[in-house]
């Protein structure tokens, strides 16, 4: 199959060095969680972290979810983040987009998009699958 952008390939090589370095990465709440994750492939595409408000500020599940709370839930923080950095809103996401998903187990989380699906991340690495998409970002 053809690629769909000349940068196709260079995004995809460099997403899966990234997607390496992150998966040996332990999970910690406020420094390597699925929020920052996201952020930081972001921060490394475009230079822009959209979650540059929210580092260091907790470091426990019930931390992140007070900013998640204060800033409207999932979905409103996310658009709010990501509209503020320049991020647009796509119906198609492609490997390399970033978005909000729905995980069966954790209910909403942020993703990147890859060949095989949305990976998330994990205290195991990633957790990649075809997760519901809520709201998608081109990158």
């Amino acid at each position: 199959m053809e690629s769909r952008d000349p940068g196709e390939g260079h995004v995809s090589a460099n997403l899966i060095a990234f997607m390496r370095a992150m998966a040996r990465a332990s999970f910690v709440w406020g420094s390597c969680d699925c929020s920052l994750v996201m952020a930081d492939w972001c921060r490394a595409r475009r230079g822009v972290d959209p979650a540059a408000s929210l580092r260091g500020r907790y470091s426990t599940a019930a931390g992140a979810m007070r900013h998640v709370i204060r800033l409207g839930g999932f979905e409103a923080m996310g658009r709010s983040l990501m509209a503020g950095c320049g991020f647009s809103v796509t119906a198609a996401p492609r490997v390399g987009d970033v978005g909000l998903v729905t995980h069966p187990l954790v209910g909403p989380v942020f993703a990147i998009r890859c060949a095989l699906g949305w990976a998330v991340k994990s205290p195991e690495g990633f957790a990649v699958d075809e997760y519901p998409t809520i709201v998608a970002w081109s990158v």
